[in-house]
């Protein structure tokens, strides 16, 4: 059997959500199933995901069964970050030349357009098949939220190379159909297919006993109404704009429980909700390793999205919705984020919202009130059928074989 070596080119650490509960998922099951598959991964340890060693040893081995090789690196930031990226990607083009030349890899896939990009010019400078994953406009991302100036290196660089790497790619697979559609606008001879962010619904679920133990945990009686934000404050995501959301919920209704599970910084965070005036007994400020969200998610009665609303954000692919539907919570979201909006008002499981402001907060208050007060078991399970048509793993495992089979 001739082997297929394949390079999948991450400037994540493993431990990071976004790939742990996202594109691995993938490379596993095409692991199992295309035996003739080698994966090569290439990751950037950041401190804040540190591995000991006795735990990258299992992870090495775990991987290991799934016919996948780990390559970790170390992620670099600080001052000189232009600089320091540039000697992330060198290190990370010297790898991916061993590969080429040692095992003979013949494709590359890089995940999101900035390990994208890197992944992309090594793929033309060592005559590589390129598949881009999770292809999204993140420059679009960063210039609406007001992170990035359009007159910026990092905008203008990143914004050049997405619509490089778009157009020349082998492969690419994007979380919306308006990406789909925006890439068949554009003309590109790749191939396209529409892959969202997914969620394992066989892993992914209400657990009474994680409710349990979470309320049990924060003090908050089994019968308290708890509203979740789950994720970042600032850069892509509101900031202010979330403790005012929850001002205004909790005018409407003082019995209310704000449970925040953010890797932020919680002095930041406390300072935003005392801002607004919210008593500190009417929140707590947390966070938690990834395998035991669904339990904070399984405690609470109704989540948020944080996502402004904002052009480029139908492009994004959020994997938090799933995560909170196939657990069975109602959600909050703006307009025009991905699908997500379209989804809550398809299925009856969501609010919609124009933005985070004191006057939309008090407007779609009621049917807030409305999804917190119907049976919860009979809500729970309308949630998770919508999150699994929407984002449920074995919707989309086809198209990964479809996709992999090709590299």
């Amino acid at each position: 059997m001739k082997l297929r070596h394949v390079i999948i080119y991450v400037y994540n650490s493993f431990n990071d959500p976004l790939f742990k509960g996202n594109l691995l998922l993938f490379l596993q099951h095409v692991g199992r199933q295309q035996p003739d598959l080698r994966l090569h991964l290439i990751t950037y340890e950041q401190q804040d995901y540190a591995l000991s060693e006795e735990q990258a040893a299992r992870v090495r081995a775990d991987l290991a069964t799934y016919n996948i090789e780990w390559h970790p690196l170390q992620w670099h930031s600080g001052s000189f970050k232009l600089l320091k990226k540039a000697y992330d990607l060198l290190v990370g083009f010297l790898l991916v030349l061993k590969l080429r030349i040692g095992v003979g890899a013949r494709s590359i896939g890089g995940l999101g357009t900035v390990a994208g990009s890197f992944a992309f010019m090594m793929a033309k400078v060592l005559g590589l098949r390129y598949y881009g994953y999770q292809y999204e406009p993140h420059s679009e991302f960063m210039l609406d939220c007001n992170v990035w100036p359009e007159s910026s290196l990092a905008y203008r660089g990143l914004h050049y190379m997405e619509r490089l790497s778009g157009m020349h790619a082998d492969i690419l697979s994007t979380g919306t159909v308006h990406m789909v559609r925006r890439m068949q606008e554009w003309g590109t001879p790749a191939k396209v297919y529409k892959l969202p962010s997914c969620i394992d619904e066989n892993k992914i679920f209400f657990r009474p006993e994680g409710r349990t133990r979470i309320r049990a945990k924060y003090n908050i009686p089994a019968g308290k109404q708890v509203i979740l934000y789950l994720g970042k404050f600032g850069g892509i995501y509101y900031d202010r704009e979330i403790a005012v959301l929850f001002r205004e919920f909790y005018r409407q209704n003082p019995d209310l429980f704000f449970l925040i599970v953010s890797p932020d910084a919680p002095a930041h965070i406390a300072g935003l909700m005392q801002a607004e005036g919210l008593p500190e007994t009417s929140y707590t400020i947390t966070r938690s390793p990834y395998e035991q969200v669904q339990d904070y998610i399984s405690a609470a009665d109704f989540g948020v999205v944080a996502v402004p609303s904002q052009p480029s954000q139908k492009f994004r692919s959020p994997i938090k919705v799933g995560e909170y539907l196939c657990c069975g919570l109602p959600y909050l979201v703006c307009a025009g984020v991905s699908e997500d909006d379209l989804v809550a008002e398809k299925y009856g499981v969501g609010v919609v919202v124009s933005g985070f402001t004191q006057a939309e907060a008090a407007r779609v208050y009621p049917q807030v009130e409305q999804l917190l007060a119907a049976d919860k078991e009979a809500l729970r399970q309308k949630c998770r059928q919508a999150g699994i048509e929407y984002r449920g793993l074995s919707q989309y495992l086809p198209t990964v074989d479809t996709i992999f089979e090709q590299l």
